[in-house]
């Protein structure tokens, strides 16, 4: 059984800050951190694949398979490989190829999996070259 209440990501604390009631700076480092990673700390990866099976309009019907990308844990939905879910820490570029080597229609990878920006852009390049279309959660 997956859990899904109203997303498994945390969302922004978006209620205003008082500046009478002390240190503003602090809070609103507090509240950035606290975005560092998104995926609520009791969720799985399954989890979060079916809440992004939810949000794209695929059914929940669509098999589920875990595939193996350089060793590392992904999900293919679908039976050709509609959605590939990565939420695997430290992906790298040969990770991307090899993602893309599954042929799916969107590779869905989480924020947090990327080491910084630029690592985010190179996968992003990668999966526009092999016609892939690259969703972040």
């Amino acid at each position: 059984m997956f859990k899904l209440d109203s997303s498994n990501l945390k969302t922004w604390d978006a209620a205003p800050i008082d500046p009478q009631a002390g240190d503003v700076i602090g809070e609103l480092a507090n509240r950035m951190n606290a975005m560092i990673h998104r995926v609520k700390p009791d969720r799985s990866d399954l989890d979060m694949v079916f809440e992004v099976m939810l949000k794209l309009g695929v059914p929940l019907d669509f098999p589920v398979t875990e595939v193996s990308v350089n060793g590392k844990t992904a999900y293919s939905v679908g039976e050709d490989c509609l959605l590939l879910v990565c939420l695997i820490p430290d992906i790298q570029p040969e990770d991307v190829e090899q993602m893309a080597e599954y042929a799916p229609a969107k590779a869905v990878i989480s924020r947090d999996s990327f080491a910084d920006d630029t690592a985010m852009a190179n996968a992003w390049y990668i999966l526009r070259d092999r016609g892939v279309d690259l969703k972040l959660v």
